[in-house]
């Protein structure tokens, strides 16, 4: 995850968005900066699908 946030930032995107299951990594996720910005229930019937991102602070922020 580190590599692809590297290369995310270095092509000067301003975040990364990924999608996960409810038995799999969100928390990971989660500990890594990332917040859920959707989810699709019984997806497969009976768990749930997470879209999470996260954004980076622009150029002028003064972070790069």
């Amino acid at each position: 995850m580190e590599r692809a946030e590297e290369i995310a930032r270095a092509n000067d995107c301003v975040g990364m968005w990924l999608d996960t299951f409810e038995f799999q990594a969100r928390e990971f996720y989660e500990k890594l900066g990332f917040e859920v910005f959707g989810t699709l229930d019984d997806h497969p019937i009976g768990q749930k699908k997470f879209f999470l991102r996260k954004r980076f602070p622009a150029a002028s922020d003064g972070v790069r």
